[in-house]
């Protein structure tokens, strides 16, 4: 029954005290509904104050009416209900984010000020079992570590003073719809979530229905348990980082030194690197595993004196430390945005500078060398002798040279982006594949391969393939 369930997991994970106040994502559809219905039907035995929120993306047309509808919910539960308004599309066009993302950044904005204004401790929202095995999904498909395959928290701390809790993040989607037909509340239907143009509408629709049927009956839930697990596992891990942290790292004017041995652990170095970037920067929300990777590259021999510029952060090797200081990406004269990442084989990251997902994989075996694909364009094969084991993704320099396969001989990189019509105020976001051991040019990213990566017998066939975000 969905009131035990929830009943038992705000008990599993202490959601919120005696008294407390509670305001309640409502969004219209059934999950934001079943939440709002059953925290009101069981405010006096949790003895709760519960409020109710509403944010109009402006993307539907519909979306007035969802408003009217979850104002008119509120007062048939007699719960006070708040609602505004934001221009999601606009928003999203300014500021060079998706749809997606740029909804959830105004929505918990809005969610926090309203907490405020009402005096909540704590934000509830609808996120159900299904929701965690889907992020689960995502998250692996894209390459996460233990902290994103942890999934969704039932509980996050905001701040000092307030907490987002989720009591339906142990409930089925089918029990939540069950709920609601038994109890005979109505609910909005966002025809958006059946767009698989959309990441998650595609897992939710098309991924998950097939890995269920084809693997295990129950595997939202064992997806569900997993991330549990794991999420204990990364607390524990944790706090033996902070506790490494506080021996290793010295804060200072010069921003956060970390002096990483040689010897540490790659599990605990990752943990190190995040933590120190949160230190930094404040948060880690665009930190990709391919970003802590190239710092842990850093600490390889030879590379003392070497940058690396991160979302919001640089990281610079300094003998047998690595020193993070706050700061966008430094430009110099010539209008170069620095960076550089290490591209191990394989590897897939993502590299924030220029909006855009770099794969790297080895193999074209037993293909003839003529039939090894483009030498241009977006999925490219790059030639290196076998010794070669890591390649390097970075921005361009003012002084690169480049010989694109075929031409007699090499010229000034900016050169050739001009003569690819590529305009002078985005060069700098044309990143270069090149050599890790001489820094030489193999891959203009979506443009030639270099006559230095030709195809040739008895060479590691690389396959670099570059998409937009």
């Amino acid at each position: 029954m969905l009131t035990d369930t929830v009943l038992r997991t705000i008990a599993r994970f202490e959601m919120f005290e005696p008294n407390a106040r509670v305001l309640v994502a409502l969004s219209g559809g059934p999950d934001s509904v079943a939440l709002a219905h059953l925290l009101a039907s069981l405010r006096e035995e949790l003895r709760i104050d519960v409020f109710t929120a509403h944010l109009n993306h402006q993307l539907r047309e519909e979306a007035g009416d969802d408003e009217e509808f979850c104002r008119t919910l509120a007062r048939q539960l007699d719960i006070p209900f708040t609602s505004s308004s934001v221009d999601v599309g606009a928003r999203a066009s300014q500021f060079g984010r998706s749809l997606e993302d740029e909804a959830r950044r105004a929505r918990y904005e809005f969610l926090a000020a309203e907490a405020e204004h009402r005096s909540c401790r704590h934000i509830a929202t609808g996120h159900s079992l299904d929701d965690q095995a889907e992020t689960v999904v995502m998250r692996l498909a894209r390459g996460s570590g233990p902290r994103g395959l942890s999934g969704i928290f039932p509980v996050v701390a905001l701040s000092r003073n307030r907490t987002l809790i989720r009591p339906l993040i142990r409930s089925r989607r089918a029990a939540i719809e069950s709920y609601l037909d038994d109890e005979g509340v109505p609910f909005r239907v966002d025809g958006s979530n059946a767009d698989v143009r959309f990441t998650r509408n595609r897992v939710r629709h098309r991924v998950l229905p097939h890995l269920t049927n084809e693997l295990n009956p129950r595997l939202p839930e064992a997806l569900a348990a997993t991330a549990s697990v794991l999420r204990d596992e990364d607390a524990f891990m944790d706090d033996i980082v902070r506790e490494t942290f506080e021996e290793l790292a010295v804060a200072s004017e010069r921003g956060v030194t970390l002096a990483i041995a040689k010897t540490t652990h790659p599990a605990i170095a990752r943990r190190l690197i995040r933590l120190a970037v949160e230190k930094t920067k404040g948060d880690t929300t665009e930190l990709g595993l391919g970003h802590v990777e190239s710092v842990l590259g850093l600490m390889e021999p030879g590379r003392s004196g070497r940058t690396l510029h991160l979302p919001g952060v640089r990281v610079e090797r300094e003998f047998d430390a690595l020193v993070f200081r706050a700061g966008a990406a430094e430009k110099d004269e010539n209008r170069y945005n620095r960076f550089e990442y290490r591209v191990a084989i394989p590897s897939r990251f993502q590299v924030w500078e220029c909006e855009g997902w770099l794969s790297a994989n080895s193999g074209m075996s037993g293909v003839p060398v003529t039939e090894w694909g483009k030498a241009s364009g977006n999925t490219v094969v790059v030639a290196v002798e076998e010794s070669l084991t890591e390649l390097k993704l970075r921005s361009p320099s003012p002084t690169d040279r480049f010989r694109p396969l075929g031409a007699p001989g090499g010229k000034r990189l900016s050169r050739y982006l001009m003569e690819q019509r590529i305009a002078r105020s985005m060069r700098q976001n044309a990143p270069v594949v090149a050599r890790m051991d001489s820094d030489e040019i193999l891959w203009v990213v979506g443009h030639s391969v270099a006559e230095a990566a030709r195809a040739r017998s008895g060479r590691r066939a690389i396959r670099l393939e570059w998409t937009r975000q």
